[in-house]
């Protein structure tokens, strides 16, 4: 026997209808008046203790902690709104109560308010314990919109049966009734089940890199793979809990498999290139790569494309996977973080060989930035025209020290020779006049 479900357009016409009562109107005004005159209210204060005590007023929403004072002060912010709230309304509810008038609403809205002041308590202890930014993420993506569904929730449940609502049907889709049940959790669940997972590895990655930094490309890689995976997991398992049609859904899905493949031909290919980049793990986060000839660091592995900052300006770019895979990257952190670099410097033809390249190497040992293991080398490269040329290779642990390195052992190598009176040659010509 078929089920049947109620009508939206009865539910919307009796939502309407208690509305439309005076009495209630009357408790929407008042309601409405208190909250705009606690929200000038808390403004006003804010306002006046920023003028008394500044010190402790003055802060900026950066990634940091707050000090005792200003966690004070935020604390008070939080709260300064929903205390006078709910002193209005308790004086609007004493006022309906002694002109035994209906008060229903203005009880619920008493009941919401004191939840926002713990809901605000909460938030303000968060601030004060964790990082600011960490803090604010929680809050916008998952904390407030809990909040604002409990408040609807309450509010739809003042009149009507909620489930009887989620139990409404506005259309249908391959013959099948589609619930606002089914649509709220397709949205809704879907939205939190992408976000919890996203701020939960985000709060285990920040844990796993405190204890183990070295290690923090691989890490973020795997994670990044546990988290598509994740998400995908949670898309089917949704859609099995709302009862979509799973044929229908492959009719549909294969009967766009073709147009996909030609019209998203390239994003195929990234995506493709993009799961084999966090299998075989060629590039992580972290790793310096040359790309057209310019140092840049890997920032973030995304399934379509990966961030890089470039090194030289500091920009970033979005490379399609694809390109790691179609043309040469060169990776200066590929099996190891170590970074060979040259020297090569010439002197003049009265210099002693052995000498130089001593003076070289210990230059390079008295450096703090060149490792002493792989030690420093120090070559006799040829007889130049005007010179006597010599190379000094040694290692580094990281590329971005390369140039400011190679500059300073330059400055010393300078320094060190004139000191020797060792010549450095400039590349001379006789010119000889022949007379007619």
């Amino acid at each position: 026997m078929e089920r049947h479900l109620p009508n939206l357009s009865d539910i919307i016409t009796k939502q309407l209808l208690f509305l439309n009562r005076a009495d209630v109107q009357n408790q929407i005004l008042t309601i409405f008046f208190c909250l705009v005159i606690s929200g000038l209210l808390s403004k006003w204060f804010w306002r006046w203790l920023q003028k008394r005590l500044p010190a402790w007023t003055q802060f900026s929403w950066e990634d940091q902690r707050f000090s005792p004072l200003q966690y004070f002060a935020i604390l008070i912010q939080r709260l300064s709104f929903p205390l006078i709230s709910l002193i209005l309304l308790n004086c609007a509810q004493l006022l309906f109560y002694s002109q035994d008038w209906t008060r229903g609403l203005l009880r619920v809205a008493i009941q919401l308010i004191g939840v926002y002041s713990v809901y605000c308590f909460l938030l303000a202890i968060l601030y004060g314990t964790f990082s600011i930014k960490t803090v604010k993420e929680y809050h916008y993506r998952l904390f407030a919109p809990i909040f604002v569904l409990f408040v609807f929730k309450t509010i739809i449940n003042l009149y009507n049966n909620l489930e009887e609502i989620a139990q409404s049907s506005p259309f249908k889709l391959f013959n099948s009734p589609i619930t606002l049940s089914a649509i709220f959790w397709l949205i809704a669940g879907l939205y939190f089940w992408i976000v919890i997972v996203i701020l939960v590895e985000s709060l285990i990655l920040t844990i796993i890199q405190a204890k183990t930094p070295s290690e923090a490309g691989a890490i973020q890689a795997t994670a990044l793979l546990i988290r598509y995976f994740l998400i995908a997991l949670g898309v089917v398992l949704i859609l099995g809990y709302v009862g979509v049609n799973g044929t229908a859904l492959a009719a549909i899905t294969g009967g766009l498999s073709v147009g996909i493949g030609f019209g998203l031909q390239q994003v195929v290919s990234n995506f493709v290139s993009g799961i084999l980049l966090l299998f075989e793990k060629v590039l992580k986060p972290g790793d310096i790569i040359s790309l057209d000839g310019q140092n840049c660091e890997v920032k973030q592995l995304g399934i379509r494309a990966t961030t890089v900052r470039m090194l030289a300006d500091n920009s970033e770019k979005i490379i399609p996977n694809q390109t790691f895979f179609t043309e040469d990257v060169t990776t200066y952190t590929g099996s190891n973080n170590l970074v060979n670099c040259s020297i090569v410097v010439g002197v003049g033809y009265d210099s002693h060989a052995k000498q130089v390249m001593n003076l070289l190497l210990e230059i390079a040992h008295r450096h703090s930035k060149v490792l002493k293991y792989p030690p420093p080398l120090a070559f006799f490269l040829n007889f130049g025209d005007s010179s006597l040329n010599f190379e000094l290779k040694f290692w580094l642990e990281n590329i971005n020290m390369r140039k400011r390195v190679i500059s300073e052992l330059n400055c010393l190598i300078l320094e060190r020779f004139a000191e020797e009176k060792i010549e450095i040659p400039f590349p001379q010509q006789d010119i000889h006049i022949r007379s007619g």
